[in-house]
Formats: C-alpha cells, structure tokens, sequence
C-alpha cells in the first residue's frame, strides 16, 4: 500500500566554388595536433617532406600545402569535396595516395573533417618526419586575451563567443530561488534552510548574491564539500584494502587536514607541496607530516611484503601524482615508453627514483599520532629501470627526476646534505610540480573546480590532458582561468568566485529545442547543465530537512548501521561493528562516516560512490531501480522521513497546510504549486506525515539540481 501511494503520488549543400569557403564543420589546431598531424607525419611526408618532394609539393607547413605542387594547390580550405589531397585518398582519381595503398576509412575522415574546418594548422609552422609538435596541454599557458571584465564577466566573453560562432546564446537568468539552491548544493553539498531562501529572495541588494557566495565560502561545512572532491582523487580510505583491508585507524587526521587545508583557503601549491614532501619542507612542522598521509592513502597488501609488492606501491604514488596533479597518464610508462604521449620508460623510474626511499609512519602530533610518509634516511640505494615491469628484472640504474618533456623536467635532484634526515626528492619534485613555468598543474586544477561546478571539464577527461584525453572545448578560456589562478595566489576559493559570479553559472537549466539541435550535449554551456546529487550530498540533505545532522567537525571515522549479512559476506565485515548505532552520534556529514574499500556504506554506494582503490577523477553517475529502492525501503531512509514529520509537527503544530508549504520549503526551497497542494491534502487525508515526508524524499527534485 506505501509502495502505491508513493508511486500515485510521485508521477507527476556546401557550395563548390574553387575558393576557400566558410567552415561548416569546427575544429581547431589542436585537433590538428591530436588527429591530423599523426596521419600525415606517418603517411606522407616519407614522400612530400624534408628529403624528398615529390612533385615539388612540400606538406611540411600550411603555407606549402595551400601552395601545392605541379598538380595544383593539395587542399580548398572548407571544401574536401574539391580538394587534390582529398580526392587523391579517396581514390576518386589517379594517382591513389599514398602508393602503398588507401588509407583507412577513418583516417580519410579525420582529414575531410579537418578540412572542411578550415584546415587549421598546429602551433608550430613545420612538420618533419618523426619530430612531434608540442601537444596543447605542454604548451605554456596562452597569453591574456579576451576576458579583462570583472568577477565572471571575463568567463562570459569566452563563452558567448562560442556560442554566438554557433548561432547560440546564454538562457535567460534563473530564479533566485533555483540559483540559491544550486549554489548551496555546489559549495556545501546541503539545502538552503527555508529562511535563507526567503531572505535572499527578498535582497535588493545587487550584491546580494556576492555576499550569499562569501557567506559559503567562510563556512566549515564547504571544507566538508570541497575536501571530499580531494578525497577521490587522493584514493583516500579507512583500510588497505586487498584481502585483509586492515583498518586504519589514525588516516582520519589526513582527511581533517584536508578539510581544514580548503576552508582556509591554502594556496594550491603549497596545498600539493605538502601533501607530497611536508616533512622534508616543513619537517618541525606537524600539520606538514600530517599532509603526507596523502602517500599512505594508497591501497596495501599486508599479505604479501617483497619487491614486487614494493614496486607496486611506488607504482601506485607515481601514477597517482601524475595523474592527479598533471593530469598525465605516466603509469602507462612502466613497462615501455608511452605509447601516446611524450612521456618515456625513463622518466617513470625517474619519478620511480623519487619516491623508492619512502616509508610509511606513525608519528606523534598534537592530539594522538598520525600516519604519514617519509624517507628511510638521507641517502638511499640506486633505482634502476625495471624490464617489463617488473621487480625481478632490474636494468640501467636511474637517477631521480622528472618529465624530460616538460620545462624543467630534464633536471635530476641532487644528493642531499651528508646529515640530511631524508634524500630532500619529493621537496624537488614538489617544487617542480608546483613551478609557474610548467603548464599543466594549474591547467589541471582549473578544470576540475570547472567540472564539479559545470558538470562536465573544458577538458572532459579530467586526468588525462594528453593525446588520447579529450580536447578542450574552450581552450583560450582554460589558460585565462590557470593564468588567474596563480596570479591570485593559487587561491581556490577564488576560482569560485570567477565561476559562481559568471551569467554561465547563472542561467537557467530549461531546455530550448534550437539549442538542442545545434549542441546536443551542451558542451558550449547554452544552459546550466542538470546535475544530480552524489551519495554523501543525498544522504547529509535527507539528515538536514529531517533536522538530524549532527555538524561536529573532525575526529574518528563514523559507524551507522549497516546490514549484518552485509557484514557476512565480506573478510573483514566484523570490523564494522555490530553495535553502530542510528542515532546522532551517526548522523554526521558523510565525509566523517567509516571509508572500508571493502565494505562501503549502502546508501552511499547505490549512489555511485566509488570503492577507491585508485584515484577516482569523476564519479559515475548511474540511473539504477536500486536507487529508487533504496530510497523508498531502507529502514535509516524510513526513520529520518518518520524525524521529518516529526520536526514539522514542532514547526507547524495542527496546521496540515503549513507543515505541508514548510516540508516543500525544507526540500526544495520553494512552497507547492496548486496541484501539489491539492495532491497532498489529498494524501494527508488517508496517509500519515511521515509517509508524505518520505515521498518528497522520493522527489527528483530532492536529489537532482537545476
């Protein structure tokens, strides 16, 4: 019978002309880098490059190729259909190129698109054999262009052009009342309360919202938010994982270190300096040993304690680094040279190098102790290249160091001080990692903060920047925002506040049709996108309309209860104990609740919180019945909907109607409209308030943001 109520309830021709034409396909140069330029570097210059030209046609440069050779000029910027390239690998007329036979399909598409584009050429003017371009994301950052207006409107003028190329525009400004709600859901991952909303509806002020968005940013509870993005990228857990996952019991102060790290805004670099050598930079420091809890994050075999188990937790910190601060996939360099980027063998093992002298640690800070990371002493063994990978098959040795590819990646650390306590490596490639000159970990940063308040990265493939990661969609606006970003002092919250300000971030979610058929995945932001609510914001939203969320910051890891038979079916299940309680103690934000890689919590894995065992860039977001059941029979759910109505029977005694307006306000911000009035004086009249409250609960719009 609840299960019907709840369902009733709830259902509510381009032209041909030989000269160049206006593209009627879009790509740019770094396409050309990407796609084109690895098609011609392996199929024609052997036969139209340095050493030979065939033809007199010389394919090295843009102005050459538009120049053409005794047959005529290769390419109609625009027009594929008329261009000698083109119709020469298509095998339309004679002679087929390349000789040696046509080219894939695919291959011949890259090209007609590129083509048709424009024929956009790279950053650099020439080609030859067997020499690669600089890939965009190595590149230094763009000089400032477009976007010299104040807070958001230097984000606007990138946009709009965009989207005024494609005939588009922004939506008009959404509701304050939507805008609210989405700024609280971004910043603390919580609802407004009713009386904030109203309070800011009511502003005049045309600050109003600037001072809304700095009101969220001095609160403890956007540390709470914004630290558990770091979590998943820093593989952060409360166990080893593996077959034993042995709990441990003392990460829980990296994870308050986090926390702490974001709601006083620590400058990024120095943010990423400590988590990867605070001891070595700040060794008197406890906060900067804490930091290093970041190394020790990684998953650990307890079972197994040789070389190859060693190598695979350097494996686990290079990779992880790589990926989290550059953005670049080195672990695919462990057994050979990167097949995609310019990325060699010998720089995993100089990076290897880095990190070989690491161990982890209990060490005594304010408080307690605290596991942390640091080296064995200030020299260390030789590192050599392992063949294959492989621990067993040792190499060249290797000196320490960086990326040679990036600036001033070819340098290698020098030996530290004869009474040195650690080998001063990771201070070096901390330093290094965090220098202005290199490109990418700003870059990086930049599009993560723009992910998670967008939905979707400039750069989609948030942890991989290189050649086979995805384009950035608006690439002059990603090195305006990096170039911001440090000259801002590195400060996030100041990114925020360039995203949040903006009329991109503004406008409405709604839906127009034109828009639809010209960007169907909105990737030129002609709407806000819909985003739903990750495990850890449902669940402390349900705790808040409920009025249960108990907001003590820090300390150990939470227990709530989790089904025995749960508990069975894992090896280590019986360290959950069977005592936790469903009561405040428990009711705190999920960033506080027990992270076991082998047992997650219920209610938040249903909703794709992911069991770390690598560094986790963006979450999955699924649609599954198990959410919806979830929701609808966990008896935690059924018990804070049971609070819920019990807090509106507090608020509004004996009114039906106000405690329905006051539930509507609670969850969505917002009173009913008429025929939801109507609906839940409808349902009230045969069903309890609690089963009401657990509807609204059941409501999209309770776990999606406009």
């Amino acid at each position: 019978m609840r299960l019907a109520a709840l369902f009733l309830f709830a259902l509510t021709l381009p032209c041909l002309a030989q000269k160049p034409t206006k593209p009627t396909v879009r790509v740019d140069a770094v396409y050309f880098i990407q796609k084109v330029q690895p098609i011609l570097e392996k199929r024609c210059l052997g036969c139209h490059g340095a050493e030979t030209q065939l033809s007199h046609f010389d394919l090295r440069s843009r102005e050459s190729t538009l120049k053409g050779g005794t047959r005529g000029a290769a390419i109609v910027p625009g027009n594929a259909d008329k261009s000698l390239m083109h119709v020469l690998l298509t095998g339309n007329r004679a002679p087929l190129m390349p000789p040696s036979g046509k080219l894939p399909a695919s291959e011949i598409a890259v090209l007609k698109k590129w083509i048709d584009s424009g024929a956009p050429w790279g950053a650099t003017t020439s080609l030859a054999s067997g020499q690669k371009q600089t890939w965009w994301s190595f590149a230094p950052l763009s000089p400032a262009g477009r976007g010299q207006g104040g807070l958001g409107r230097g984000i606007d003028s990138f946009i709009t052009a965009k989207l005024k190329e494609n005939k588009l525009s922004l939506s008009p400004p959404a509701p304050k009342r939507v805008l609210i709600r989405r700024v609280y859901a971004d910043l603390w991952g919580l609802p407004p309360a009713p009386e904030d909303v109203e309070a800011f509806v009511r502003d005049t002020d045309p600050k109003a919202y600037e001072k809304l968005i700095e009101k969220l940013l001095a609160s403890p509870r956007y540390g709470e938010r914004w630290g558990r993005h770091w979590l998943d990228l820093a593989r952060y857990a409360d166990s080893g994982g593996f077959e034993g996952d042995k709990d441990r019991p003392l990460m829980f102060r990296y994870r308050d270190w986090v926390i702490d790290a974001f709601n006083k805004d620590l400058p990024y670099d120095e943010f990423v300096r400590l988590q990867i050598a605070g001891d070595e930079l700040k060794p008197g420091d406890p906060s900067a040993l804490i930091a290093t809890g970041y190394l020790a994050c990684g998953p650990q075999d307890i079972v197994e304690n040789n070389a190859r188990t060693r190598a695979n937790e350097i494996d686990d910190l290079v990779a992880t680094t790589s990926s989290v601060v550059l953005g670049l996939t080195v672990g695919c360099a462990r057994c050979h040279d990167h097949k995609y980027d310019p990325v060699k063998m010998t720089d995993y093992y100089r990076l290897a190098a880095v990190f070989a002298p690491t161990e982890r640690r209990e060490v005594d800070v304010p408080g307690g102790k605290a596991q942390a990371v640091t080296d064995k002493g200030g020299t260390f063994g030789p590192s050599f290249l392992l063949r294959r990978g492989d621990a067993y098959q040792p190499d060249k040795e290797i000196k320490p160091g960086f990326i040679c590819s990036l600036p001033g990646g070819e340098a290698e650390v020098g030996a530290a001080a004869k009474d040195a306590k650690t080998t001063g490596r990771r201070a070096a490639l901390a330093q290094w990692l965090t220098s202005k000159e290199n490109p990418l970990t700003a870059r990086v940063l930049v599009n993560r903060v723009w992910r998670q308040h967008f939905g979707h990265g400039i750069v989609a493939s948030a942890s991989n920047f290189g050649l086979n990661g995805d384009l950035p969609t608006h690439p002059e606006l990603l090195d305006w925002l990096a170039r911001k970003f440090i000259e801002s002092g590195w400060r996030v919250k100041n990114l925020h506040r360039l995203m949040l300000l903006s009329q991109t971030y503004r406008q409405t979610s709604e839906i127009r049709p034109e828009a639809v058929k010209a960007d169907p995945q909105n990737k030129l932001l002609w709407r806000m996108p819909v985003r739903r609510l990750e495990g850890e914001a449902v669940r402390d939203s349900l705790l808040a309309v409920a009025g249960t969320l108990n907001l003590e910051l820090g300390g150990p890891a939470v227990y709530p209860p989790v089904d025995p038979s749960l508990r069975a079916d894992t090896f280590q299940g019986l360290n959950w104990p069977n005592e936790a309680e469903d009561s405040p103690k428990t009711w705190r934000r999920s960033v506080y609740v027990k992270v076991k890689r082998s047992l997650l919590l219920p209610q938040l894995e249903v909703f794709d919180c992911p069991e770390i065992t690598y560094t986790v860039a963006q979450r999955n977001i699924t649609t599954t019945p198990l959410q919806a059941l979830m929701l609808l029979n966990d008896p935690l759910i059924l018990r804070q909907a049971a609070l819920f109505a019990e807090r509106l029977q507090r608020d509004r005694p004996g009114d039906t109607w106000a405690q329905v307006d006051r539930a509507y306000r609670l969850c969505f911000g917002r009173s009913p409209n008429p025929k939801e009035r109507q609906l839940s004086l409808m349902f009230l009249k045969t069903r309890s308030l609690a089963e009401f409250c657990h509807t609204l609960l059941n409501l999209n719009e309770f776990v999606y943001i406009l």
